[in-house]
């Protein structure tokens, strides 16, 4: 039943990665509120959507179903942005609008390719301001000692850095040469 995903190899470090955010998710769900469980599965589930459209020519799902459902946690993702906003949770509202820059980057890269080589030294500056954006994050929920928040963000970024980005090859500077 599962043989379609066989064809996917995950190195250990994604899975793990992946193994870590679930768990995260699990425990948004017993810790923290609806809204927070709802925005951690729904990332997760975007991560992995990103990861099997990015990394396997051989998805079991047509590729107009994966970006409906993509298209779908996105705007879940946006409403659980209203709700941070109606709340006043200005540190989850800005955490958002960073992720939203990012998710947008990857949008580009994935569907508008040409553009992102003509502007690749814009758009390496953009993804690395980003990036120092959420770091930023990180660090302020952790000096507020919001640990779950902070451990949260720090988990995203390193997911997202090593498994969608490829932070090693990104902090190459890009050139429209290169």
């Amino acid at each position: 039943m599962l043989s379609p995903f066989r064809a996917i190899r995950y190195p250990k470090f994604k899975l793990a990665i992946l193994a870590l955010l679930t768990l995260n998710a699990v425990i948004y769900a017993f810790v923290d509120t609806l809204i927070s469980t709802v925005d951690a599965l729904a990332w997760l589930v975007l991560l992995v959507m990103y990861e099997l459209e990015t990394n396997s020519n051989n998805l079991p799902i047509s590729e107009t179903i994966m970006q409906a459902v993509r298209y779908g946690l996105i705007a879940l993702i946006s409403l659980v942005f209203v709700s941070y906003l109606q709340d006043s949770e200005w540190l989850d509202v800005v955490n958002s609008l960073l992720w939203f820059g990012l998710i947008a980057m990857l949008e580009l890269e994935v569907h508008k390719p040409a553009l992102v080589m003509r502007y690749g030294q814009l758009f390496w500056l953009l993804t690395l301001t980003t990036f120092i954006g959420l770091i930023a994050m990180a660090v302020i929920w952790l000096w507020q000692g919001a640990w779950l928040d902070g451990y949260d963000a720090a988990l995203w970024i390193v997911a997202f850095g090593l498994i969608e980005v490829d932070i090693l090859n990104f902090l190459k500077r890009k050139t429209p040469n290169s």
